[in-house]
């Protein structure tokens, strides 16, 4: 049913939002209290044909009779419940002297192993053969591995250092965001989350180049099927520091030393996701001379931008994470649809497209968000809320996603479009979205620290629109309820008016118009809003 005013949808949301709150912080402070365990991974991958990982875990220190370990049921950055346990084969459990020990699943996805105390040893095998952002693939090829549908925690220990341990094939090397020295194959991470947000690349040759930006140090790992032609790989790396430099102004340098592009080009697998220190990116596409944009430089241009939004400044139920269930938040427009905005506007910003493609992509995104057959039904709010239905998820019977489903990833961007034209027109180009992102950057990213994962603490719906009042210098209440609480289509035409531009619908093909007698404030604001700049 719709809700044109939002209200209802505003009301499950915040009590989905009140629940995660008082959920959330009662297991943390469980974990937080157990003694920490020693626990040591290991990934071996002695077959790459059979597309079977084999992981074992030694956990030391363990006083209780039982152990339950759980294997995660959904990874973040993609919401849809995924059962990475169906994969899972030959567990085994066993004590410091190699002997058996007893163990029994309490659901799909939970193992609980008779300890009778001491230290255990856990193995499994994991067959993987999907190149994505989510899944993980072995073959003869390379490995790549998301370490949410590998790796089992120790349940109440997710806080705990652990390490991993990685036998790749002879002559294969190993990369992530964390690899500091050629052949390193020991790693350690603070807790649990941060193993799982590592995705690692393997396989017997790369191509990479590094910069530095802002006193970081930015890496490029390409694993390209064949070799890419000439002057492309330079072409490649000069126009993936140009984005870089362009939303290091927008957010800030992130806090971090380094920061590592995993890329994938020209392998069966077309996917982009973020994490805290690298990103991984696939396309099918292999580099071309005639191509303006080379293949994942879009792709990076998005998932660069998640440094900060959704990664380091994240909605509330997205670290520390539940992974027991699949999540539903209301705020998904914001960190997924403004990286998307922001993702577009780059590739003109940082000076790899021009102006036309700019106009174009923006041209489309309004398209989008004033035809769109299921915008009318779902607001941005419950667009978000109901990801798990749709964000990979599979579909076991037939749906009216069609004309019932808006994507927040859309919907997002073309609210964040929206603003932006709002705040520039209505403040002369003295402000803009970068400053409504930084204020609410600032209430959660600046707050104290509510737990182990991270700095700060993770918003809400309410921090978002309290920074977009804060910058607007008005109560922006009613525009929240309005367009997404609400699915009122917004009034492009008024904004684009402020900045001197036409929106000319022409069939399909919608344009931007820069409008003549357009006055030189206009064209001043215009020029700030297309360079990314204030002023």
């Amino acid at each position: 049913m719709q809700n044109p005013g939002g209200t209802i949808q505003r009301i499950a949301c915040a009590i989905a939002g009140v629940v995660l709150a008082l959920a959330a912080p009662s297991s943390i402070a469980r974990a937080q209290t157990r003694a920490p365990l020693a626990i040591a991974y290991r990934i071996a991958m002695p077959e790459p044909s059979t597309h079977l990982y084999d992981i074992a875990i030694d956990i030391d220190g363990v006083r209780s009779s039982t152990l339950p370990l759980q294997l995660p049921v959904w990874s973040p950055g993609r919401y849809g419940r995924m059962d990475f346990a169906k994969n899972i084969q030959d567990f085994k459990a066993t004590n410091a002297n190699g002997t058996p020990l007893a163990w029994e699943k309490t659901d799909g996805s939970r193992w609980v192993v008779s300890t009778k105390g001491g230290p255990i040893r856990v193995t499994y095998r994991v067959f993987a053969n999907a190149l994505s952002g989510t899944f993980s693939v072995l073959d003869t090829a390379h490995a790549n591995w998301n370490g949410a549908g590998l790796f089992m925690y120790v349940e109440d220990h997710k806080p705990d250092p652990v390490t991993l341990t990685i036998a790749p094939p002879t002559g294969w090397q190993v990369v992530n965001g964390d690899t500091r020295t050629p052949g390193q194959l020991v790693y350690r991470f603070e807790n649990y989350d941060r193993l799982v947000d590592t995705p690692t690349e393997v396989a017997a040759a790369f191509l990479v180049d590094s910069f530095v930006v802002d006193g970081r140090t930015y890496r490029t790992v390409v694993h390209h099927n064949g070799a890419p032609p000439a002057g492309a790989r330079e072409r490649f790396v000069r126009d993936v520091e140009r984005i870089v430099r362009y939303e290091n102004s927008v957010f800030s340098p992130p806090p971090l030393r380094q920061y590592t592009f995993l890329f994938n080009i020209g392998y069966d697998g077309s996917d982009g996701m973020e994490h805290l220190y690298s990103t991984e990116i696939m396309s099918r596409r292999r580099w071309a001379d005639t191509m303006l944009v080379l293949p994942g430089i879009g792709t990076a241009a998005h998932e660069y931008f998640h440094v900060w939004n959704v990664k380091r400044v994240r909605p509330l139920a997205l670290g520390p994470f539940d992974y027991t269930k699949e999540v539903y938040q209301p705020s998904l427009w914001v960190a997924e649809g403004w990286t998307q905005y922001y993702g577009q506007a780059a590739l003109h910003r940082a000076g790899i497209t021009d102006k036309e493609e700019f106009y174009g992509s923006m041209a489309g995104l309004i398209r989008e968000m004033l035809t769109a057959a299921g915008r009318k039904e779902t607001s941005a709010r419950m667009s978000s809320f109901h990801a798990p239905f749709w964000d990979g998820a599979p579909q076991a019977q037939p749906t009216n996603a069609e004309n019932t489903f808006f994507t927040y990833y859309s919907k997002g961007a073309g609210l964040a479009l929206y603003l932006d034209l709002y705040l520039r027109g209505t403040s002369r180009n003295t402000r803009s979205l970068d400053d409504v992102f930084n204020a609410l950057k600032q209430r959660s990213w600046g707050a104290p620290n509510a737990s182990y994962y991270l700095q700060g603490r993770g918003y809400t719906e309410l921090d978002v629109e309290h920074a977009a009042s804060a910058v607007a210098g008005e109560n922006m209440h009613a525009w929240f309820e309005r367009y997404v609480g609400g699915t009122q289509d917004p009034d492009y035409d008024a904004m684009l008016a402020k900045l001197g531009l036409r929106l000319v619908r022409d069939g399909a093909a919608w344009r931007l118009e820069e409008m003549g007698g357009a006055s030189a404030e206009q064209a001043r604001i215009r020029d700030g809003w297309v360079r990314g700049s204030k002023g």
